[in-house]
Order: structure tokens, then sequence, then C-alpha cells
């Protein structure tokens, strides 16, 4: 996935800048082999996985699929990609997503962009390898660090580590000449530059570290234990040894985001400058959902009550105000981030964590004194001066 999102910006800019779709993330299955303490599907707020299929059957992707053409047929030449998800989408089986992928290149046609497809890499295997080579999928592997890092939270329903098989079935990715990128998701007091140096000695080359998500609720609870600016104190390294480095063909795709933003550009994803999404999740019963990382704030939150079954696209304004706002409207920013002088980078952060039940979205981000101390490092390493406060979006 992370690979997908890189050679994918420009169109994902295009898209946030008018407030259309180009993007579904499709759970085809709610079940996962993993127990990752940190998983907003599983271990936070919202468990509504529970009362869902376990894996999408044939005709909620079919009326998925007539949906993206529908919506894409009225704004030709408007294209769509799908990202194939979980829970973990190699439980449903490498015949039947081959399937799939097939009758959506069918279906949607000319208004499929691509698909690609985001695991825990434990379940993939030499069939596996094989339908990824010939529907030509993008792959995205989540892998936090060597074993004492990332079996530390990436654990099975048994509690032991993961790793091992994460590993293997990276390698055979690998071997059978594809480049899957990785998400790696930052371990509060962990070493970032020992995580960089062993990504790259697996000669990995599209990198990308995720906030952990939480909002400002529950960010005390989780990581409140690991000092002021956990996120910075190991984001910070990684920027350090990538840019010591100095590799063009190596992307660390948070860090080139902000790099280009500082720079006057735009943002490769939705964790900082506060953009339009241009991306829905659609669920194992095919409901419609805003952005997934949005379960670790509050129970439903997501959910815009309407389903591919018997709503379009176009229809998120006849369901639950998030959706339709998040696509369409924006969500402004908080006073203080307004005032901030790295408004017009940090955009208030990732918008999940923004959110407190009290006042919903109006807060800086929990992440906010990890963002300040990460941007004044990027600034003081590139020489890059502060641009004047602005409203990243347009907002209602």
């Amino acid at each position: 996935m992370a690979t997908t999102q890189i050679t994918a910006a420009d169109d994902r800019v295009a898209a946030a800048q008018c407030g259309r779709i180009d993007n579904l993330v499709v759970k085809v299955a709610e079940l996962c082999n993993l127990n990752c303490s940190y998983c907003f599907i599983y271990n936070h707020e919202d468990k509504s996985y529970l009362g869902r299929p376990k894996f999408m059957d044939e005709p909620v992707f079919e009326h998925l699929l007539n949906r993206v053409r529908e919506y894409c047929e009225k704004r030709a030449p408007q294209r769509m990609s799908l990202t194939f998800h979980g829970g973990e989408p190699t439980l449903l089986g490498p015949a039947r997503l081959a399937a799939y992928i097939r009758r959506a290149r069918e279906v949607v046609g000319p208004f499929l962009s691509g698909v690609c497809m985001q695991s825990n890499g434990t379940l993939l295997d030499d069939e596996w390898v094989r339908v990824i080579k010939e529907q030509q999928i993008p792959v995205g592997v989540s892998l936090d660090g060597p074993p004492e890092v990332h079996d530390v939270h990436r654990l099975d329903h048994a509690g032991r580590g993961s790793h091992a098989a994460t590993l293997r079935g990276l390698r055979l990715l690998q071997e059978a000449g594809l480049r899957p990128g990785v998400l790696s998701v930052i371990t509060p007091g962990g070493d970032g530059a020992a995580a960089y140096r062993y990504f790259r000695s697996l000669g990995l080359t599209s990198i990308d570290f995720l906030f952990p998500d939480v909002s400002r609720d529950n960010k005390p609870r989780r990581y409140g234990l690991f000092g002021a600016t956990p996120v910075a104190d190991f984001i910070i390294p990684v920027f350090d040894a990538w840019f010591e480095e100095d590799d063009p063909d190596v992307h660390v795709r948070v860090l080139w985001g902000l790099l280009s933003s500082l720079m006057g550009g735009t943002h490769l994803s939705d964790a900082f400058g506060n953009p339009l999404m241009s991306y829905l999740i659609i669920e194992t019963d095919g409901s419609i959902h805003a952005l997934d990382a949005l379960r670790a704030c509050d129970e439903g939150i997501a959910d815009s009550g309407l389903n591919v079954a018997t709503h379009g696209f176009d229809e998120l304004e006849n369901g639950l105000p998030l959706a339709h706002r998040v696509i369409h409207l924006g969500v402004p920013l908080c006073e203080t981030c307004r005032q901030c002088p790295e408004s017009a980078v940090c955009g208030g952060g990732y918008l999940p964590h923004r959110y407190a039940r009290a006042n919903g979205f109006d807060n800086p981000s929990a992440w906010c004194a990890d963002i300040l101390k990460l941007i004044s490092h990027l600034r003081s390493r590139t020489g890059l001066q502060p641009r004047t406060p602005m409203e990243p979006t347009p907002v209602a």
C-alpha cells in the first residue's frame, strides 16, 4: 500500500483539492490472524466489527463495483483505485481475491486506475506470490522493525510474535522480483534509527512510519508513560539517518511529505495538511465509512449510515454527516492551530488525533508537541524557514 500511495500522489492531491473520491479501501475480511495491541479496529473504542460478516461476499462486491463505475462515469475521465484491506485480506484466499480483481477490471473497465493490497505478510506463500504477480498487485507489508520491536505489539491470538512469519512473506515477495513497501507504526520509546537501518538492511526503499492512532481522550492512558514527545524522539533519528544517506531512491513517506510542505508543496497523505479526504472505507457488509482510524476515537463515529447496496457515493449528504464533511467540506482547524506559525505545514495533524468527546475535532493533535518538535528539527537540518500561518483547506 505504501508503494501505491507514493506513485499515486498526484492523483490524490487533485482529488483532495476538488472533493472527489479516487480510492476505496475495501475490507474483504473482517477477521485478522493477528491481535496487534494498537489496532484501531479490534483494540480501541469501536467494536462494530463484531456485528459484520467475516468476509465480503460476491453480491456486496458486485454492488461496490457498480457504484464505482456509476460514480466515475459521471465524472469521466475520473478513475478510482481499490485497496484490498481488512482485517487481513489474505484470509480471503488467493483464488477468491484474484477472481474479485478480474471482476473489478471487467465491470469498472477504464475507470479502474489500479488495485493494491495491505497485508501483515504472515500468510503469504508461493501461491499468493503467483497471484500477486499475475494480477499485478502492489503490496504493502506491515512491519514495525526487528523482532525485539515488531514482536512487542504485533502478536497472534496466542500471544506469539509475528516477526518471523512477516519476514518470510516479505522475502517471498522480494525473491519474486517484487518491491513491497513497508508500513511501520512508530513505537514510542523505541529506537527509530535502528528501525530505519533494519528496513534498509532488508533492501526496502519504500517506507512509511505511522503515528500511533489515538484520540486526545485515550492518548494519556496508552502512551502517557513515554515522556513528552515520544513519537518525535523516535522519528527524528529516522530523519537524520535517511537525510544523511541521501539516496533519492529511498522514500520515507511521512518525512518526504513534510519536506514537500516545508518547500511550499503538498503532502503525500492525509496525515498532515488538513486536506479533504479522497477515499472511503467499504466494510464487508457493504456499509460506507469515513477514514478507518476514526475507530480509535469513538463507537460508530466513521459510519455514514449508507450501504453500496442502496446508495451511491454521490449520496453521502443523505447519511450521517461526518463522511460527507471529510470528503466535500473539510474540518476547520481549532483556534490554537490557526494561530500557530506551523499550521501551513502541519494542518493540525491527522484528523482522528484531533478528536475529544467533549468538543469533537476542535483541538490540536494529541501529538502536537511531537509534530512541532519534528518540524523544528527538519527546519534546523534543511534551513527552510516558516511561512505565514494559513488555513490549509477551504472549510464550510
